[in-house]
């Protein structure tokens, strides 16, 4: 490309040659490229440089091909004076005043080239030539990103700004090939087409006057927090924008450019209404597409049917409305949901069974409850949260009310201006408080106003109250009473709201509400509510079962810490999320609310407290507050109140999400001297005077995401605990197993079962005794043992008794403990386990048991790669001041004391099961069988290595063992996991009975085992009368253990399938020989065992263990 400049005489001296001729189809030198100009191209009006359109120009100055002057000389000679623009997408005036400071002596476009571009000059509003050259052009830093839009960047489909697409535009406008869609849009195409998906211009025309620029032009280059867009909210875009961590780098731009260039690193929402996570998690296929979320829904996932947000259903709103079928749904509900009464989603299945409320239940009595709790500082922040529907009831709102001591104020919403009147009037006359009114839209009922009207002052409270005019008038005769139960238990007395506050003082404490009036508690159940209420878990990261506990303030007035309501609040709900106003009974978004209250405190880390009414009979008439109230403020208060009057709507500001505030007169001064920090305060870190009572009084029955934990989302049978607290003092054993169906387990469960079994008979007489099931559900005809019965986890807890509890499905339900509760861990997780369970019993009882017990069967670790996996079951080990041990066998005692701090402890010698040795027929004649002990899950079985070692001695002497039998067992498998013989039986998982009749007439076996533990089939299989080929490994010798056992150092196929060859010569020579082997171990063999010496040692331990303060 070469430089245009004018020399004398006005005339061209120098066009862009490599241009010229491409546009020309021309291959010549420069100097006849020249000629061809000056002979051809003046004549013709072509154009010399890609910067001038001769044609254009020539049209918008009435030029004709027989003019004296070609248009580029007019324009060099003539136009160039004026001002007069070059190129369509060249606005020379724009340009001089923008950058020039109207400078004359050199025309734009030749500063433009000869220095502007460079300086980051613009040759149009809608060019944008940083933004082009850093989306592309980064690695060509000497073109100008002007210039290769106009040879080459538009058919490309290059963007001249973020808001004009031209792919998008060329094919939404049916453009031709060679028509230039910016060209198109300056120039007559923004009377009636959109430059971008994201760029509505009706919608902004309808907002704004843009003084006869286009909608796009006026948008980048005026100052406008007004949308373009429907599906954008301006508002609350800026709320989540500013959080982000390059929101500096683009805090200059228009709004809607915000969104578009953060959304290209990370996610981030445009809408209440659209879920950025949602939508990418929904459609995968989103990752293969440069476009923003919300573009990529307004370019085609809306006529897709694509979903925007788990409250919205597209294809619900396309029934309600057929004739959109081929609109944006999302854009159409959200342009009129206010006046059209249109639902944001269909109405979700209904349950209507009962939901039984959990036997663990703590209820606690209101006379009991101040005594339990702290004080909050006289200077705590209470905000009362009124919806005032029925304007009728707002004397009965004020008198209640009145009953809050310190610095309280009463936020109210109602729906009408007639009504905020009124209630003005009243709570002027009335009320010992500052009061506020909004009228807010009638959508949400009582829940829209305080998570959406008053969201913003919401959070700078330290506590609240929720409460509204309730008129339950689909409800007979009973329930009429509802709404004054509600009132009297949450501000019926002075000492009522004392003694809440006082629960509210404790740090875990996040709401109290009173129990279930008397005659809704037979109708709590789901409704039509649980779908909702899943998709709002969903929003927050959490999930809920349909089994879970079913709980929540009934009426929906409460007591809370604002911040226990983050989660909900987090979610900056909007009134386009509500149903319409029809007078539903349940399945709207507010009744799912409604539902959720106490799991949403439960998602911020805190409990609930549910209390129960001094007296359930008839409600009493409130009491005022008597010396607890500064009653010269109040009467100062009512002085300087003008009753009934409401401040001049015009002086109230931009009315913002179709509400308006409504301020009552004369609170300023009282609202002044209640004046309000405006940073949020911590509550938990403001409580005076209080330490936490020894007696949990708060509930928690949803596990969290946080209480799972992390370690789950790789390793399942990781899952954490929600432990709440048990308040029985007894002792107790408790087994943490993975299965306790000894049908479906291996021999470490049957192991793990007899070792408590021991135990618990020991220690009976002071310890109750539970079975923990961690990893797999109890099965419908399991039988528990003697004296044991399975129960709920949501069972109440009582001393005395012996029980199992499945936590399998802890992400359900809590498990209760006792700060007495003794723990015996059966593998590295249920191990992991125990230290949660440890550090939560610390927590919530300030002491904890100084060890648990572990019944270590393996080193387990060694099952795994060296890996996080490796490193979890590994940390289990290092824990010796938490840990007592017990090691299953002498053998790995000795290892673990060799290779870790995990030392002393106890040792179990065990002794065979008693159920396989009573299957094994001694003296049976032996066959031609060589068991396979094959369980391709455990890598430590080495079931590559018996498939091959069984190729090996095939192939070395084919005669020999042609009429063997080679049978694997213990664990069921496909064949196809073998790859070097179809000689093996696959006989898989046996009953014991099998596996003892098996075991009596196999000649041989191959029992493999990389770990320091010595198995137990190679020991069964011994004493079975069968010659066993095994392996060693660290300080395990198994050949010392059995005269049948011969064991090898290294896995050395050859000489392997060698040593098999002997044995089994062995055996040909005498098939008897392996019923006179010996035992040489003294314990495992003949049932020899040292659990009767062992347990009472181990059970005096356990007695010791105790308690200790935490920290101790």
């Amino acid at each position: 490309m070469t430089v245009l400049h004018v020399q004398s005489g006005a005339t061209m001296k120098h066009f862009d040659f490599q241009w010229y001729a491409q546009q020309n189809n021309l291959v010549m030198s420069n100097a006849r490229i020249s000629t061809h100009y000056e002979e051809v191209g003046r004549q013709r009006g072509l154009s010399p440089t890609p910067y001038f359109d001769a044609r254009w120009y020539a049209g918008a100055h009435g030029l004709g091909l027989a003019d004296a002057l070609s248009p580029f000389e007019h324009f060099a000679l003539l136009g160039a004076g004026a001002l007069a623009d070059p190129h369509p997408l060249f606005n020379a005036k724009w340009y001089c005043w923008t950058y020039m400071d109207g400078d004359s002596s050199i025309h734009p476009l030749f500063h433009y080239i000869e220095t502007g571009w460079r300086q980051g000059n613009d040759p149009h509003p809608l060019f944008r030539g940083r933004w082009y050259a850093e989306r592309y052009l980064k690695d060509i830093d000497h073109i100008d990103p002007f210039y290769h839009f106009l040879t080459e960047g538009h058919d490309r489909g290059c963007q001249p700004n973020p808001l004009f697409d031209t792919g998008w535009y060329c094919e939404t406008h049916r453009l031709g090939r060679n028509d230039n869609s910016l060209v198109d849009y300056i120039y007559g195409g923004h009377a009636a087409r959109d430059p971008h998906p994201l760029f509505d211009s009706r919608h902004y025309r309808n907002a704004v006057d843009c003084g006869g620029l286009s909608p796009l032009e006026h948008y980048l280059t005026k100052p406008s927090d007004i949308s373009p867009c429907p599906m954008f909210d301006v508002d609350f875009f800026a709320r989540h924008a500013r959080r982000h961590r390059r929101y500096r780098e683009v805090a200059h731009l228009p709004a809607l450019v915000q969104y578009i260039e953060l959304s290209r690193a990370g996610g981030i929402d445009p809408h209440p209404l659209f879920s950025t996570a949602f939508y990418v998690e929904q459609n995968p296929d989103l990752k293969e597409s440069r476009d923003a979320p919300l573009t990529h829904y307004a370019k085609s996932g809306a006529l897709e049917g694509r979903q925007p947000h788990p409250l919205f259903e597209p294809d619900y709103y396309r029934e309600q409305y057929p004739e959109s079928r081929d609109g944006n749904p999302l854009a159409d509900y959200l342009a009129g949901f206010s006046e059209s009464g249109a639902r944001p989603r269909r109405a979700s299945r209904v349950d209507t069974a009962t939901r039984p409320l959990p036997p663990s239940r703590t209820v606690i009595d209101i006379a009991a409850l101040g005594a339990l709790g702290g004080r909050l500082p006289d200077e705590a922040a209470i905000g009362v949260f009124a919806h005032i529907f029925y304007s009728d009831l707002s004397e009965y709102v004020a008198r209640y009310t009145n009953n809050i001591p310190g610095n309280c104020t009463i936020y109210i919403s109602t729906t009408t201006l007639s009504d905020a009147k009124r209630i003005n009037a009243v709570f002027a006359e009335r009320s010992l408080h500052p009061f506020v009114i909004r009228v807010v839209p009638n959508r949400g009922r009582d829940i829209a106003p305080l998570v959406v009207a008053f969201r913003d002052v919401l959070r700078t409270c330290d506590v609240a109250l929720h409460i509204h005019t309730k008129k339950s008038t689909h409800y007979d005769g009973g329930f009429d009473q509802w709404r004054d139960y509600l009132f009297e238990a949450n501000l019926g007395t002075p000492s009522v709201v004392a003694a809440i506050l006082s629960a509210l003082a404790r740090p875990e404490i996040g709401a109290v509400a009173p129990d279930h009036f008397a005659p809704i508690k037979p109708l709590i159940q789901w409704g039509g509510n649980f779908d909702t209420v899943s998709r709002l878990f969903r929003l927050c990261g959490e999930r809920i079962g349909t089994e879970a506990v079913l709980d929540f303030p009934s009426g929906s007035m409460f007591w809370f810490k604002p911040k226990a309501l983050a989660r909900l609040l987090d979610l900056d709900l909007d009134y386009c999320h509500f149903d319409p106003e029809a007078g539903q009974v349940d399945g709207t978004l507010a009744h799912a609310i409604e539902r959720s209250v106490f799991s949403f405190v439960e998602m911020a880390g805190y409990e609930w407290v549910v209390q129960r009414p001094a007296a359930d009979g008839a409600p009493a008439e409130p009491q005022a507050l008597s010396d607890e109230v500064d009653t010269g403020s109040s009467q100062e208060m009512r002085q300087n109140q003008s009753p009934g009057a409401l401040p001049d709507r015009r002086a109230m500001g931009r009315c913002s999400r179709a509400f308006s505030d409504q301020v009552a007169a004369g609170c300023a001064k009282k609202m002044r001297q209640n004046q309000r920090p405006r940073e949020l305060r911590d509550c938990n870190a403001i409580v005076k005077g209080s330490s936490r009572a020894d007696r949990p009084i708060g509930n928690r029955f949803l596990p969290t995401d946080r209480d799972l934990g992390l370690t789950r989302k790789y390793y399942p049978e990781c899952t954490g605990y929600l432990v709440r607290p048990s308040p029985v003092t007894r002792p107790r054993l408790n087994l943490l197993i993975p299965l306790i169906d000894q049908k479906k387990g291996y021999a470490g469960i049957a192991t793990a079962l007899e070792v408590f079994a021991a135990l618990c008979e020991q220690l009976k007489d002071a310890f109750d005794a539970r079975i923990v099931v961690t990893d797999v559900s109890i099965g419908h005809h399991y039988e528990p043992p003697p004296s044991f019965e399975i129960v709920s986890p949501l069972a109440q807890d009582v001393a005395g008794r012996n029980t199992i509890v499945d936590a399998s499905r802890r992400y359900d339900y809590p498990v209760f403990f006792r700060e007495t509760d003794i723990l015996l861990a059966t593998a590295w997780w249920t191990a992991s386990g125990a230290l949660d369970i440890l550090r939560q019993q610390a927590e919530l009882f300030s002491v904890r048991p100084e060890k648990f017990l572990y019944l270590v069967q393996d080193y387990e670790c060694g099952f795994y790669p060296w890996s996080t996996k490796y490193a979890l079951a590994e940390r289990t080990y290092r824990q010796p001041d938490t840990v007592l041990p017990i090691f299953n066998t002498g053998l790995l005692q000795e290892f673990f004391e060799a290779n870790h701090r995990l030392t002393g402890g106890y040792v179990l010698h065990p002794g065979i099961n008693r159920n396989i040795d009573r299957h094994i027929v001694r003296d049976t004649q032996k066959e031609k069988i060589v068991l396979l002990y094959a369980r391709p899950h455990a890598e430590r079985n080495c079931l590559h290595f018996l498939d091959m070692t069984v190729r090996t001695v095939i192939d070395a002497d084919p005669e020999f063992w042609r009429d063997w039998r080679f049978v694997a067992i213990g664990e069921d498998f496909d064949a196809s996991e073998l790859r070097c013989t179809d000689r093996i039986e696959i006989q898989g998982r046996l009953s014991l009975a099998r596996y003892g009749d098996l075991a009596s007439r196999a000649a041989l076996a191959m029992s493999l085992m990389i770990s320091p533990h010595p198995s137990y089939p190679p020991l069964e299989l011994a004493h079975a009368g069968v010659r066993v080929l095994t392996n060693n490994y660290g300080n395990k010798d198994m050949a010392r253990l059995h005269d049948n056992i011969t064991a090898f150092e290294s896995f050395d196929l050859d000489a392997v399938g060698r040593t098999l060859r002997d044995m089994a010569g062995a055996w040909t020579d005498d098939p008897a020989i392996g019923w006179r082997g010996e035992d040489r171990a003294g314990w495992f063999f003949g049932g020899h065992t040292n659990l009767g010496t062992m347990i009472p040692r181990l059970a005096e331990a356990v007695r010791g263990l105790g308690t200790r303060r935490d920290g101790e």
